[in-house]
């Protein structure tokens, strides 16, 4: 029976892209080994290391059949990689089968198939988060005067604009992106060290084919052995969780949004996928939600790779075993989140009216900061601060103005002008500061 959202046909699809799963599935995860074994075969006959007409032979005959994976998977032997070699030697002729896997180690094919799932894996999540960089983009423009109140601790703050919330939103996941471009050159290594990484079957020749090896298939060269150093994979790890938490950040404020006292975006559901059972008028926004859920899980197996058992010694194959469990699943939890928010916003629009009949539900108390910073050049900061809270104070219990509050403050003694600053302090559009500015800025990508 299929445990977890991941596996099961009734969850999967609100989880997972099927390009994703692909990747790592069983399958895909043979390809990689069978492609690795290829290639070494090819570099090795390439270098004189192995008869170059052997070489083409294993090349010619190591390929993915569904023969192959059936045989892999009828295999009784507790090294995967083993009975993996036992189907690809199967496939070879006679006279070139001892020379696959020439000098090699079970992790070094398999941290290094591993490698080249991660590359792949890594194209299609920088294809769609730059997709959705762009949707953002977008948005920021289209809404870079589109009046809003801020909200801060859950409660009014200040008048904002709906474009600089997006661009906030950018910027968190460029900086994503920026950090994962640099963490997959450390975890998409090539391994070829040998049992116990000091190259002692190969010598300088298995240096020279780690490096022919690393060019063929895109991956990093690195001559110090990782079988137990999981480092990158680790930092790779918990850079994909971090996305998934931005990814969950935009997907929590447009959660709250929609919610129906708030109303200030609406997503075209299908009422009958995102109803309930019970109340027929309900649309319900799943899609948030399984974002952030998405995004949760990611962050659990990323916590649960990062406090893994360190690898003792030369390998310790604990460490390996969580790491093989946890990293397809990590990729495609962030995959999930990514492909719902990608939707989310094709779908997606924004109540104007709304959104300004918060600033207006603010009244003059939201522009609080607003006045306090006309008069704290006239009376000192301190007191502008105690004056404007009284203020609230005696506005929330007897609905009173700031003009009335300010006419009956006779200690106060403002000029005529100052009363006229305090009047134009209370425009909300008067008091944006750099929000049009910066969301027109990341709409045209500086």
């Amino acid at each position: 029976m299929p445990i977890g959202a991941l596996n099961s046909s009734l969850t999967r699809k609100g989880y997972l892209s099927d390009e994703m799963a692909e990747i790592w599935g069983e399958r895909e995860t043979i390809a990689r080994v069978v492609e690795v074994e290829s290639a070494l075969a090819a570099v090795q006959g390439e270098l004189g290391i192995i008869p170059a007409r052997f070489a083409a032979i294993i090349v010619e005959y190591a390929y993915m059949t569904d023969e192959l994976v059936a045989k892999i998977s009828a295999g009784k032997v507790g090294n995967p990689l083993v009975a993996a070699l036992d189907a690809i030697r199967a496939q070879i002729p006679e006279e070139a089968r001892g020379f696959v896997h020439y000098g090699a180690t079970s992790q070094d094919i398999l941290d290094t198939a591993r490698a080249r799932q991660i590359l792949m894996g890594m194209g299609v999540l920088d294809e769609k988060l730059k997709e959705l960089i762009g949707r953002l983009r977008q948005f920021a423009g289209e809404h870079a005067q589109t009046l809003m109140v801020a909200r801060t601790n859950g409660q009014y703050a200040l008048p904002t604009t709906l474009g600089m919330r997006f661009a906030r939103w950018l910027r968190e996941l460029q900086r994503a992106q920026a950090r994962l471009a640099q963490t997959v050159e450390r975890a998409a290594m090539i391994q070829f060290s040998g049992a116990a990484g000091t190259y002692a079957a190969t010598g300088e020749q298995g240096v020279r084919v780690a490096q022919a090896l690393a060019q063929r298939l895109g991956l990093t060269f690195e001559i110090v052995p990782w079988h137990a150093s999981r480092d990158g994979i680790t930092e790779l790890c918990c850079n994909l969780a971090i996305l998934g938490q931005s990814l969950a950040k935009i997907a929590e404020d447009l959660f709250a949004m929609q919610q129906s006292d708030m109303g200030e975006a609406h997503e075209q559901m299908d009422a009958h996928s995102s109803g309930s059972s019970a109340m027929p008028q309900k649309l319900n926004p799943f899609t948030t939600m399984k974002v952030s859920v998405n995004a949760r899980l990611a962050a659990g197996l990323a916590a649960t790779v990062l406090t893994a058992p360190p690898g003792t010694f030369e390998r310790d194959h604990r460490q390996l075993e969580v790491e093989r469990d946890a990293l397809g699943q990590i990729f495609t939890h962030i995959d999930g989140a990514l492909t719902k928010l990608l939707g989310l916003f094709s779908r997606l629009s924004f109540d104007v009216e709304k959104l300004r009949d918060g600033v207006k539900n603010g009244g003059e108390l939201l522009m609080s900061e607003s006045v306090m910073m006309v008069l704290a050049p006239r009376i000192g900061h301190e007191a502008a601060h105690d004056l404007i809270q009284e203020f609230a104070k005696a506005q929330r219990s007897e609905g009173i103005s700031l003009a009335e509050y300010i006419g009956q403050r006779t200690d106060l003694a403002l000029s005529d002008s100052a009363v006229a600053d305090l009047q134009e302090a209370l425009d909300p559009r008067s008091y944006l500061g750099l929000s049009v500015d910066i969301a027109r800025g990341v709409a045209a990508g500086e």
